[in-house]
């Protein structure tokens, strides 16, 4: 039997409004969720809710991916920093997180920087392929949750 490649057509990558809050929650939950089980400082569902309505969405300029009208990739910006890339596991692998980065790269002509869980092997690759660089390694101590263990992360970094 001949496998046939799926492809997703993105609609849209746009500035995310008010409207997007808990869709981009959701994407941010879940993706992180399915991307790193072993991470005990994740939030429920209703915490990423609140954060993503009440902080992130006022703190940072966030874009959202599109497919057929529904959120499925999130990047986050804020004075020079990736703070959030997320794209949901069902729509990995179709040029979505390549389209979030352009994005990221165009809003941020001067470079971006973001730290990395070193577990998250996955992610770190798919850095490096859009032009990242490893800058240093580090510990998160407690920067992602206050109930969180230090985590190794990796620092990266793109300079145009």
């Amino acid at each position: 039997m001949k496998r046939e490649r799926v492809t997703v057509h993105i609609d849209d990558v746009r500035r995310a409004t008010a409207g997007d809050a808990h869709a981009v929650a959701e994407v941010i939950h879940y993706s992180t969720a399915d991307s790193m089980p072993w991470f005990a400082g994740r939030n429920t569902l209703d915490e990423d809710r609140w954060w993503t309505s009440n902080v992130l969405l006022h703190k940072t300029d966030v874009w959202v991916a599109t497919v057929d009208g529904n959120v499925v990739g999130v990047v986050a910006l804020h004075d020079g920093w990736l703070s959030q890339l997320f794209v949901r596991t069902t729509a990995q692998g179709f040029g979505v997180g390549h389209r979030l980065v352009e994005v990221a790269k165009r809003e941020s002509p001067r470079g971006l920087q973001l730290w990395v869980f070193r577990r998250n092997a996955v992610a770190a690759r798919f850095l490096e392929t859009v032009g990242f660089s490893l800058v240093r390694e580090g510990t998160s101590s407690g920067r992602h949750s206050v109930s969180e263990a230090a985590e190794p992360e990796l620092l990266y970094r793109w300079v145009p």
